[in-house]
């Protein structure tokens, strides 16, 4: 070594020699649990063993390899107990291979500890409240059943949730104990809730000055003097904020400012603006290019009366509507409403002129949002070289139920909707028939980012003389929401020059498969089958295709190119819209 080197060489060749020794002392460890057969007790001595943790880890030092297997008996002996096994036989090795070791745990967990003596009491006021009876009644904890940690502490968290809402809010055990006696595997339980007074709901207070206290009383769902329940207090909060007057709801109520046990609740709110408009442009391929503008006002007067007015333009259809809500009943959605519109819609082969005046009546049954309506329609329309005015008053009813998990993106859940509606010649109406239709629609998820979407629809009608049927109560099948790959509305019977003229009967159905890629992007691939017959069920034509997805605020913004298949002739299709939930 030159001579020059060495005041710089020393340091550098000590670092390598102390990097050396340290690669030398590392160590892998392989770790193996072998004779339990109950995949959770596995699970739990996994998550105890701290040498477990080591697995996979390269630079362990054998030191520390030692030191865990030393404690891993005791690691697995506490992973057993909430299982009720507290004499174990645990056989331990740990043996050196090549770069490291393996460690092997032969478990024989020994008998289960049973349960012995068993008490669970009730004292104070609630003893004779049947909900906590039945609660106590309902505990799994049974003499000589295998003892149970978790649940040992789940019948006391039950116990004590049952208590709280039923209005004891200061119940709590006097005593909560389990005894356990390894010597003869056996365990004593005992349990001692003492309720003290059950609390009442005081004096409740909306603190809002927009509306008529009278109106919004109605949609309280709480009254002083009954027992206080939390879980009421949250519902009368959802209440009113689907109520849509308010841009907030807060709801107060402290046990600390409860007098003779009655907890006052204060409800605070924050009044949305009383009016809204908006305008828009966008574009869709069942529509083209469209123009849209709206205006809501939220509250004519105090008790709550609404008018919403619509109004678009578009390349294929333009509309105006308006609407007057009257809120009814005593929960939020349930209305009487009056409205009016007119639409001018340019078909495949014809075009229709309509005005409609409907009234409804708006309920919420269960889960299902239920329509009944009584509906004016005259329609003046043109199909092939038949050139009609329609007029019919029908009656209809409709059900609607949608169960998702984002009302944006969903990715699991789904939605279903019934329609019955119909007409008697010469009761305001120039023929007879009966219509149905059912629209159903399902989204799963598909591994972490993608979801499976499916849909179909079925739609009936039953008439003297389809002939004397308008458009709008004609079935046609094409479009973005039907069938890609053909344009919007197109597909239906023909007359023998080829035109479309609708149908009686409509099925369509679709499956696509969505996968976000990158920052809300992705691609979908589907297929979608259906028509619109005249007789019995539709034969079907088929398109299918792959798409652009972007997961907007709004919605999913799609973008889809699909091949026709019923003629190779036909060129592939654009499809372009905005889709928000499913």
């Amino acid at each position: 070594m030159p001579a020059n080197c060495l005041p710089y060489c020393k340091p550098i060749i000590a670092a390598g020699l102390l990097l050396g020794s340290a690669y030398a002392l590392a160590a892998t460890v392989d770790v193996r649990v072998e004779g339990i057969r109950d995949d959770a007790v596995e699970t739990n001595i996994q998550g105890f063993l701290a040498i477990a943790k080591l697995e996979g880890n390269d630079s362990a030092r054998p030191r520390a390899i030692r030191r865990l297997h030393r404690r891993a008996e005791q690691d697995i002996r506490d992973a057993l107990r909430p299982f009720g096994y507290y004499n174990p036989v645990i056989r331990s090795e740990l043996e050196p291979v090549d770069g490291g070791y393996t460690a092997t745990y032969v478990v024989d967990t020994g008998p289960p500890t049973t349960l012995r003596d068993i008490r669970i009491e009730i004292t104070g006021p609630a003893a004779g409240e049947s909900a906590l009876r039945e609660r106590v009644q309902a505990s799994r904890l049974r003499t000589d059943a295998a003892l149970r940690h978790p649940l040992y502490k789940a019948t006391k968290s039950a116990i004590q949730d049952t208590a709280f809402k039923l209005g004891y809010l200061d119940a709590r055990f006097t005593r909560h104990r389990l005894a356990v006696d390894p010597a003869v595997n056996r365990a004593d339980v005992e349990l001692v809730l003492e309720s003290g007074e059950a609390y009442e709901f005081g004096d409740i207070r909306i603190d809002q000055d927009i509306l008529d206290p009278e109106f919004v009383g109605r949609y309280v769902n709480v009254r002083e003097g009954e027992r206080f329940d939390a879980s009421q207090l949250v519902n009368l909060q959802l209440r009113l904020a689907d109520l849509g007057y308010f841009d907030q709801v807060q709801v107060d109520a402290n046990k600390d400012d409860a007098k003779n046990h009655r907890i006052p609740v204060v409800v605070r709110t924050t009044p949305r603006a009383s009016q809204r408009y908006e305008a828009g442009v966008g574009y869709g391929t069942d529509t083209g290019a469209r123009l849209t503008a709206g205006a809501e006002w939220r509250r004519l007067n105090r008790r709550g009366h609404q008018v919403d007015l619509s109004f678009q333009v578009s390349e294929v259809i333009n509309t105006l509507t308006s609407q007057y809500l009257i809120p009814v009943g005593t929960v939020p959605g349930e209305s009487v409403t009056f409205s009016a519109g007119a639409e001018d819609e340019r078909l495949e082969d014809g075009e229709r002129r309509t005005i409609r005046l409907e009234a409804a009546r708006n309920w919420q049954l269960g889960d299902w949002y239920r329509r009944y309506y009584l509906q004016f329609l005259r329609e003046d329309y043109e199909l092939s070289d038949d050139q009609r005015l329609s007029i019919l008053l029908t009656p209809g009813v409709s059900f609607t139920r949608t169960e998702l998990s984002d009302p944006v993106f969903a990715r699991n859940g789904w939605s279903a909707f019934y329609d019955v509606h119909g007409a008697v010649r010469d009761v305001l109406s120039d023929t007879s028939f009966l219509q149905s239709r059912v629209r159903l629609q399902g989204v799963l998820p598909v591994f972490s980012r993608g979801r499976l979407l499916l849909r179909a629809e079925v739609g009936g009608s039953w008439t003297e003389e389809f002939s004397d049927l308008p458009a709008s109560e004609r079935f046609f099948a094409g479009g973005d929401n039907s069938v890609r790959g053909y344009a919007y509305e197109s597909l239906g019977p023909t007359d023998d020059e080829g035109r479309v003229i609708g149908g009686e009967y409509l099925l369509t159905g679709s499956v696509e498969y969505e996968q976000i890629i990158w920052r809300g992007m992705g691609a979908a691939v589907f297929v979608d089958a259906g028509n619109a017959g005249d007789a019995g069920i539709p034969e079907p034509v088929y398109g299918a295709g792959i798409g652009f997805r972007y997961r907007s605020p709004v919605g999913v913004i799609r973008i889809d190119v699909a091949h026709p298949f019923d003629d190779p002739d036909r060129a592939a299709r654009l499809h372009i819209g905005v889709r928000a939930g499913l």
